[in-house]
């Protein structure tokens, strides 16, 4: 049987041909797209051998993200490859500290919805927190409505690598389109367009008479996308080769019981009975 090449988050207008996708976006059922997330993914153990996972870590909750990456290393074969892009929050906070204008002006033109109202300050914190819909953020009494959010957190390459080794992986910082698998070294791109990465901006669309808005929370696009590899600039890329199983309970208690991570605190108002029984009564898990 052939294993599954799987690429998480891909977004509903990415395909590839003999290539699965995961993403919460999905409504219709297909063969080749799998409703859910990546905390819990509908294949069976070791059914992967590749896994690529562009833009997507940044959008998890930073305490979720180490048994997110063991769900990852459920579902790979050992020696399957994971390949990951996500903001460099190394690169970034270089640029903020030299002042580097020039560096944000390069991150604006790969991505246009940076904010730009608070200086490069806010530029920055952009790629560590900001909107979406991906996530909300509701008062503690859970009957105020404070925010959605897309980014929650951003990563250098050493805690990626911490947090991939202790899952199981031997990771390696990569470059633009250097993946070990062939068919990942073509990066993302439109369909029926050239091969080569682009930025996917309003320039961008209005020479190739492309739609890409979003009307009343929907968007409309009339174009699909597919290869691997994105935002060259901005981008830290880590390519990793799973070497041993691990067990998410496991990795869960490592990370979130350390006496060196704050992140348990986060859980402390489920110990306050007034918020448990606002939880039970709006059915919140």
């Amino acid at each position: 049987m052939n294993k599954i090449k799987l690429n998480i988050g891909a977004s509903p207008i990415w395909e590839k041909q003999g290539w699965y996708t995961l993403d919460h976006k999905y409504i219709k059922k297909d063969k080749y797209k799998i409703q859910g997330d990546i905390a819990k993914i509908r294949l069976s153990n070791k059914s992967c051998s590749v896994v690529f996972c562009s833009h997507v870590f940044e959008h998890i909750p930073h305490i979720k993200l180490p048994s997110a990456i063991a769900e990852i290393n459920r579902v790979l074969e050992k020696g399957g490859v994971l390949r990951i892009l996500t903001p460099d929050l190394e690169k970034i906070c270089k640029a903020y500290a030299k002042k580097n204008k020039n560096f944000f002006k390069k991150a604006l033109e790969e991505d246009e919805n940076i904010r730009t109202d608070l200086g490069l300050g806010g530029m920055l914190m952009n790629f560590i927190v900001s909107p979406g819909q991906d996530t909300a953020l509701l008062n503690r009494n859970l009957d105020k409505f404070i925010s959605g959010y897309a980014h929650l957190y951003s990563y250098d390459y050493n805690m990626l690598s911490i947090i991939l080794k202790k899952n199981g992986f031997i990771p390696r910082k990569a470059s633009f389109n250097d993946s070990q698998v062939a068919e990942m070294r073509t990066p993302m791109h439109v369909k029926g367009l050239k091969p080569k990465w682009q930025n996917l901006n309003k320039k961008f669309y209005k020479k190739e008479k492309l739609i890409h808005k979003l009307i009343k929370g929907k968007y409309k696009i009339n174009f699909k996308t597919t290869g691997f590899d994105r935002d060259p600039f901005t981008s830290l890329i880590i390519e990793a080769v799973k070497y041993r199983d691990v067990k998410k309970n496991k990795i869960d208690q490592f990370f979130n019981n350390s006496n060196k991570n704050y992140n348990r605190y986060a859980y402390s108002l489920n110990r306050d009975k007034e918020f448990r029984r606002a939880r039970k009564a709006k059915k919140i898990f």
